[in-house]
């Protein structure tokens, strides 16, 4: 199995699928807190979230298997303070399609060999590339998981919290 070509398609389709996800939110509810049932993000954090922990966590580790040396460990990573008060949705999803598409780019530089090598990274200890993509994989599926659900049945669970208070 062409691991690299395997998850280039996957993690294409994934970047897709979840910003269609966050197309599905309606616009007025993109920026709201969600009923409690469906978690304290709104779509935006989703987004947010997701674009941080790919440019700032994902790109920066995989580098590490072409050799590059990562300066970046856990206490300056501070994603709730980058969050803010928020940051505009357009603006996100350019930046999140231009960090999977790194990703992409990225994937065509390992072979075999490395997909199965272990490295030190900041996040997640010794881990091997594999691994490494395949957590990408994992949480993209999660959060569109998260966002889809916000679009299916924010009304359902905003109901019966009203009437369960």
């Amino acid at each position: 199995m062409d691991l690299s070509q395997w998850f280039t398609d996957q993690l294409n389709a994934g970047a897709e699928g979840f910003i269609w996800a966050i197309g599905q939110v309606p616009p007025e509810r993109q920026l709201l807190t969600p009923p409690k049932l469906l978690g304290e993000w709104n779509a935006a954090r989703h987004l947010f979230h997701m674009l941080y922990y790919e440019q700032n966590a994902v790109v920066p580790s995989m580098k590490i298997w072409l050799g590059q040396s990562l300066t970046i460990n856990e206490a300056d990573f501070d994603e709730d303070a980058a969050w803010g008060d928020g940051q505009d949705l357009q603006t996100m999803l350019t930046d999140f399609r231009r960090v999977r598409a790194e990703q992409l780019e990225l994937l065509l530089h390992f072979n075999d060999q490395l997909w199965h090598e272990t490295r030190q990274t900041p996040f997640w200890g010794n881990v091997t590339l594999l691994w490494l993509v395949s957590k990408t994989f994992q949480h993209t599926a999660e959060h569109t998981h998260d966002v889809m659900s916000m679009a299916l049945f924010w009304d359902m669970y905003e109901k019966y919290e009203q009437e369960h208070q």
